[in-house]
């Protein structure tokens, strides 16, 4: 979303400077015309979730989205999805996957700036807790990498922990990545 602000930012600048130079359009060009400065946004680091070999499937739902498909779950007959596991306790079942978190970039000097990058859920779902590499989740932001290359990418382990008592029926959650330009 942010790219497509920062590309109509962009554009209109270059149309603004344009109608700066008559001389561009066959005008003479008399006194010089100075249009006001403008400050184009900075493009922030781009978080890429792709699909782990050993994780579950995964679908893409447009820039910068995407869902981990956990298939039919069943307390008695484990997970349905190829890439996913499960474990029983007294009072839940654990589902866990892989998946992989791509960061890049803007800007020339991509391999030599780190980012950090965090995360929180959007949901406050009480009937599943969530886990991403051991680091329960929740509505207030969490570092789940606190330094690593632009242009890098790493493998994360989710785990959905769904209580015994929960109702048969869908699940879902939201989680947000933010990736930091560390300076």
């Amino acid at each position: 979303m942010e790219c497509t602000r920062t590309s109509l930012l962009l554009s209109l600048v270059g149309i603004l400077g344009l109608l700066a130079h008559p001389a561009a359009f066959g005008q003479a060009s008399g006194a010089p015309r100075t249009l006001p400065s403008f400050v184009t946004a900075v493009q922030e680091p781009a978080i890429t979730i792709l699909a782990a070999s050993t994780g579950a499937v995964l679908r893409s739902l447009g820039s910068a989205n995407a869902s981990l498909d956990l298939g039919r779950v069943s307390y008695f007959k484990g997970t349905s999805a190829s890439g996913a596991s499960s474990t029983k306790t007294s009072n839940s079942l654990v589902i866990t996957t892989r998946f992989i978190l791509r960061v890049d970039c803007p800007g020339p000097t991509t391999r030599l700036s780190q980012v950090s990058v965090s995360m929180s859920r959007l949901d406050a779902s009480p009937s599943h807790g969530m886990a991403i590499d051991g680091i329960s989740l929740g509505t207030a932001e969490q570092t789940l990498v606190p330094s690593m290359p632009c242009g890098s990418a790493g493998e994360h382990r989710l785990d959905v922990e769904v209580p015994v008592s929960t109702l048969a029926g869908a699940i879902g959650s939201t989680i947000a990545f933010v990736a930091t330009l560390r300076k």
